[in-house]
């Protein structure tokens, strides 16, 4: 059996990690975004400066 302490500690530990676990989620989410991003800005960027070749 948990000590009660314990119990409570091992919930709040839970619930902080799972949003941290949200957080994650969602900056992974954005991080995907941006390198989309950035991989189409080069893409645009190496044909633009081919112009001048």
């Amino acid at each position: 059996m948990l000590k009660p302490g314990l119990a409570i500690q091992i919930s709040c530990f839970t619930r902080e990690f799972g949003a941290f676990t949200r957080e994650f989620c969602t900056f992974t989410r954005e991080f995907g975004a941006f390198t989309r991003e950035f991989r189409t800005f080069t893409r645009e960027f190496r044909a633009f400066t081919s112009e001048f070749d």
